[in-house]
């Protein structure tokens, strides 16, 4: 359940949400309503899901 940021087209109002799986087509703007939205690229989306896998296998031995 990844917290997403979106930007409104209508009323520019930047804001974020959390997305449950299959919501990601029902975004609408907290301000105006609009549903003319756009995800924004953020830091967190270029981890991806391998990243705490690479993190944990380079941890020092002995760390569980």
């Amino acid at each position: 359940m990844p917290i997403f940021e979106y930007k409104c087209n209508e009323c520019k109002k930047e804001f974020e949400k959390l997305v449950f799986a299959g919501e990601d087509n029902n975004i609408s703007c907290p301000e105006c309503k609009s549903m003319d939205v756009v995800k924004k690229m953020s830091a967190s989306s270029f981890m991806g899901n391998n990243s705490l896998g690479k993190c944990a296998t380079s941890s020092p031995k002995g760390f569980s």
